[in-house]
């Protein structure tokens, strides 16, 4: 036991030690930018949950909405990105910013990264973890007027026998209730998607 206990809190270390803190960018320009209206791009999505770009695109949209900058209606957006070829974030690279600008009609461009997000049920061990990076272009210049990471984790760690097993059940009982509602990691998402904007400038 001792040993498990042990292997246990390395892990919640490691884990802690991985959620440092984010480094943001803020570019001068942003402030004077004529047009604060701002579309949302596909986001591009290295985790392996294949809802996880656009459940954290619609949570960015929502935040940039709450700062004072409007952001374009995701359908139309997509429909001009269909024209172009685009469907998903990883496509966008393919494209200059300006050529995106253009067939958009909005300068502020937000490209949008889903690094992280996992949720392991492991009895013992529950993990939680939401890691977005989100930029901001102007696509007449091709500058990064913003940058920023943010993540939303939620680690628990469980020595005795009986608290696992029960934590085991509730988590894949949360697990389910959240896949039905369509809203996985919400919390955790939430807090990912505020943090990676949390130094935008308001309007």
């Amino acid at each position: 036991m001792a040993s498990r206990q042990a292997a246990l809190a390395l892990l919640l270390a490691a884990a802690c030690g991985c959620a440092g803190g984010s480094a943001y960018l803020v570019s001068p320009s942003l402030r004077t930018a004529p047009d604060a209206r701002v579309a949302v791009l596909p986001f591009d999505n290295q985790s392996t949950a294949v809802d996880a770009s656009d459940i954290l695109r619609k949570l960015a949209a929502e935040n940039f909405s709450r700062r004072g900058y409007p952001p374009l209606p995701e359908g139309e957006t997509d429909e001009k990105l269909r024209a172009l070829g685009v469907v998903d974030g990883g496509q966008l690279p393919a494209f200059k910013p300006e050529e995106i600008g253009k067939a958009l009609g909005a300068d502020l461009l937000c490209y949008g990264d889903v690094e992280d997000f996992t949720f392991q049920n492991l009895g013992f061990v529950v993990r939680k973890s939401v890691v977005l990076k989100v930029k901001l272009v102007s696509a007449a210049t091709g500058e990064t007027l913003y940058e920023g990471t943010g993540s939303g984790k939620d680690y628990k760690i469980f020595t005795n026998a009986d608290e696992a097993k029960a934590a085991f059940v509730e988590q894949l009982a949360v697990k389910l209730v959240q896949n039905i509602l369509k809203t996985p990691l919400k919390r955790e998402a939430e807090t990912a998607a505020g943090k990676a904007l949390d130094r935008l400038p308001r309007r």
